[in-house]
């Protein structure tokens, strides 16, 4: 094996893993939608589905230790996964379960667009073995929804949610943006009284994020996107904050909120340095050593580029990006990825997994005091957390605390 080769090291297989699947097709792509996605008619279920199955079994073996690691999530993500063949997406979860012997509890997510959600297809996912749908439902008037290019209307998002629920699928979450060309605050404050309305389990709420190579970057560029101002934008997510904690949610990572016990396991993995084996075109995977490095590797971010890849190597893609990462980089990582959450980084846990306090470095605990002092972060003994201002400031508290390597 070589230095660059991501089989390497010996697995850290203490760590949960998650499988995330990338399903790129769409019906239409959204202005604002940087993510790798494909248009095209008709979709190829079946050879999607076989191209994601042998790359299960092609990259299985990286993920096993001694035993089989403790699988804690499948997520189908895109694109649009919710276009695909219930079927298809039944025989990767099959293969999926079968690939690390996973007999228990697995949550099992499938992203899904309002309009493309039915009774008979959201039964169908169900029958499969889905038992979380994370709707985009992204605003709740028609004229914001046209705007960003959605291809619902409001009076879907009820129908599909109810489907979701006539299905037997007890955990539903759904997406809200803020921040979008022509939203007013009463427009947000509508949305979320109409989301909490629904009652879902789980709510992400984040603000639209211009990309350079997006329509609505070329837009910005020409200073023809209209877009509330970032005082308006912060104030938005604020309010956000405030409705859904009153509506009993509980607020755990800057975006997200959720009824107790719903946390979404899937991005719990990411935040906290779990595994996750990434399938399909663009898909990224972390694989962790037990020397505290860890392999970065993504696949192909083109669709026919890595089907191409795939078929080549026997199912296993020639990745795109490939590094390992060093203890330093992780635990630079560990402190920026924990900080997200509303638990914050627990100081023993980090010093047990790193080698070091978060604050052991005298430039960081500098840093740490500065960012106390504008109250957008809490250092206690046992914890680092940043205050509900400091969420507001993220990057900034992450860029202060980032030491250089």
């Amino acid at each position: 094996m070589t230095s660059a080769d991501p089989t390497s090291g010996i697995l850290d297989a203490s760590r949960p893993l998650g499988v995330y699947v990338h399903f790129p097709f769409c019906r239409a792509r959204c202005p604002y939608c940087d993510f790798a996605t494909a248009v095209r008619e008709p979709i190829p279920h079946d050879g999607y589905a076989a191209a994601i199955t042998a790359e299960l079994a092609a990259r299985a073996g990286w993920f096993r230790g001694e035993s089989a690691p403790d699988l804690r999530s499948i997520y189908f993500g895109g694109g649009t996964p919710g276009l695909w063949r219930p079927q298809a997406i039944g025989r990767v979860i099959e293969t999926t379960r079968r690939a690390f012997d996973a007999t228990g509890p697995v949550e099992i997510t499938v992203e899904a667009n309002p309009g493309e959600v039915t009774a008979e297809s959201a039964a169908s996912l169900c029958a499969a073995g889905v038992n979380r749908v994370s709707l985009g439902m992204q605003a709740f008037q028609n004229r914001l929804l046209a705007a960003i290019g959605r291809q619902h209307d409001v009076a879907a998002i009820a129908t599909a949610a109810q489907a979701v629920r006539r299905a037997g699928i007890d955990n539903l979450c759904a997406d809200l943006m803020f921040g979008l060309p022509g939203q007013s605050m009463d427009d947000w404050r509508h949305s979320l009284d109409e989301l909490v309305a629904l009652a879902p389990e789980h709510v992400t709420a984040y603000a639209l994020t211009i990309e350079r190579g997006t329509p609505f970057g070329a837009l910005e560029r020409a200073g023809k996107l209209q877009r509330p101002d970032d005082e308006t934008v912060a104030a938005m997510y604020v309010t956000a904050h405030e409705v859904l904690q009153a509506a009993g949610f509980e607020h755990y990572e800057i975006s997200s909120y959720a009824r107790p016990g719903r946390r979404a396991v899937h991005n719990t993995l990411y935040w906290t340095g779990g595994a996750y084996l990434g399938v399909g075109a663009s898909a990224s995977s972390f694989r962790p050593l037990v020397d505290g490095t860890g392999w970065r590797f993504s696949n192909p971010r083109g669709l026919t580029t890595y089907l191409r890849s795939a078929a080549a190597h026997q199912g296993n893609p020639l990745p795109a990006k490939l590094e390992r990462r060093t203890s330093e980089d992780l635990e630079n990582e560990g402190l920026w990825l924990g900080l997200r959450t509303c638990d914050g980084v627990d100081r023993e846990a980090h010093a047990r997994r790193y080698g070091c306090d978060p604050l052991a470095s005298r430039e960081r605990a500098a840093a740490a005091q500065k960012c106390v002092d504008a109250g957008w972060l809490l250092v206690a003994p046992d914890r680092l957390r940043l205050t509900d201002a400091g969420f507001l400031f993220a990057d900034e508290v992450s860029s202060r605390l980032w030491l250089e390597i």
